[in-house]
């Protein structure tokens, strides 16, 4: 975040009201992130893995017949 805070100076040397209204917002956004390991929330069985084999117990998604739909 060092670069962005770096930038923020800079635009607020120029322009020392937009350089507030953007380390307001910054500091705004910055505490709503979560740091660490993210996961996002997700159905496993919906998550394809194209070259991953098949193995039993796994759940499959079969599909119509080509030209069905």
């Amino acid at each position: 975040m060092s670069r962005l805070t770096d930038l923020i100076a800079q635009v607020r040397a120029k322009d020392p009201q937009i350089g507030a209204d953007l380390d307001k917002e910054f500091k705004v956004l910055s505490s709503r992130l979560p740091f660490g390991l993210n996961f996002e929330p997700h159905h496993p069985e919906v998550v394809e893995l194209p070259q991953r084999l098949i193995r039993k117990g796994d759940k499959v998604r079969i599909l119509p017949e080509r030209g069905l739909l």
